[in-house]
C-alpha cells in the first residue's frame, strides 16, 4: 500500500470509528502487541517519537510485546526471507534474541528497540551487538541464541503473530491491542498513540487517570 493509501485510509478509519472498537483495559492494564522490521522506517519513527514518551507516563498500565518480523515470507525450503533484505532477516533475529533473553523486564525492553530503532541503527545497518550490550547483556549468551536452535525456535510465534496481522491491517507497525486485530485500534494507536492510550486508562476508574489531551 502507498504511502498516500494508506493516510487516506487511515483518515477514513478514525472518522468512522463505531464504538465497537473503542480501546479498553483488561484487568486494569493494556496489553499491545508491536509488529516491527529492523529496516523500516515507519516503525523507527513510531518507537522514536511515540513509545517512549508514552511508555514513561502509562508504563504501569502498559505491557507492550515486540514482534520483530514484519512482512517477511518463507520459501520453498523453508528459508526466511525479509522485506528489507539480509540485513533486515538478520536484525530481526537478534531483537527476537535479545527480547527474549530480556523477558520480565518492560523497561530494559523498551531502552533496548529505542536503540536499535534509531540512529545509527545498530543491527541493521551494521550487524552490530551494540544495542544488546548497552541493557547489561553479554556477547556470549546473545550469540548463543542467535546461532542456535533457540534463535530458530523464537521465528514461529513472532511468524504466526504476525501474518494475520498483516494481513488485515496491511502496514508495519502494526499495532494490536488485546490480542484483538482492530484496523481502527490499530489506526488511532498509530497516528495518536499517547492519546489513544490515555483516553482507555481514563475510561476504568482504578487506574486514577483522569486528563488527556487529544
Amino acid at each position: 500500500m502507498s504511502k498516500v493509501a494508506y493516510l487516506a485510509f487511515t483518515f477514513l478509519y478514525l472518522f468512522v470509528s463505531s464504538a465497537e472498537s473503542a480501546l479498553q483495559t483488561v484487568n486494569g492494564t493494556i496489553h499491545m502487541r508491536l509488529g516491527v522490521s529492523a529496516g523500516c522506517s515507519d516503525a523507527a519513527r513510531f518507537i522514536q517519537n511515540q513509545l517512549g514518551q508514552t511508555y514513561e507516563l502509562y508504563k504501569e498500565f502498559l505491557d507492550i510485546e515486540f514482534i520483530p518480523w514484519g512482512r517477511a515470507t518463507r520459501d520453498a525450503n523453508g528459508n526466511v526471507n525479509c522485506f528489507f533484505g539480509p540485513n533486515d532477516c538478520w536484525a530481526n533475529r537478534l531483537q527476537r534474541c535479545v527480547l527474549n533473553l530480556l523477558s520480565g523486564n518492560k523497561d530494559a525492553q523498551i531502552k533496548y528497540m529505542t536503540c536499535e530503532y534509531s540512529p545509527p541503527f545498530p543491527s541493521y545497518r551494521q550487524r552490530s551487538l551494540q544495542c544488546a550490550l548497552s541493557v547489561g547483556l553479554n556477547v556470549v549468551e546473545v550469540d548463543y541464541c542467535f546461532s542456535t536452535e533457540i534463535g530458530d525456535a523464537l521465528e514461529v510465534p513472532a511468524e504466526q503473530a504476525s501474518i494475520p496481522a498483516v494481513q488485515t491491517i496491511n502496514f508495519i507497525p502494526f499495532i494490536i491491542f488485546n490480542n484483538n486485530i482492530d484496523v481502527t485500534q490499530h489506526a488511532q494507536a498509530y497516528q495518536r498513540f499517547q492519546s489513544t492510550i490515555c483516553f482507555a486508562l481514563a475510561d476504568d476508574p482504578s487506574t486514577g487517570i483522569t486528563h488527556c489531551r487529544i
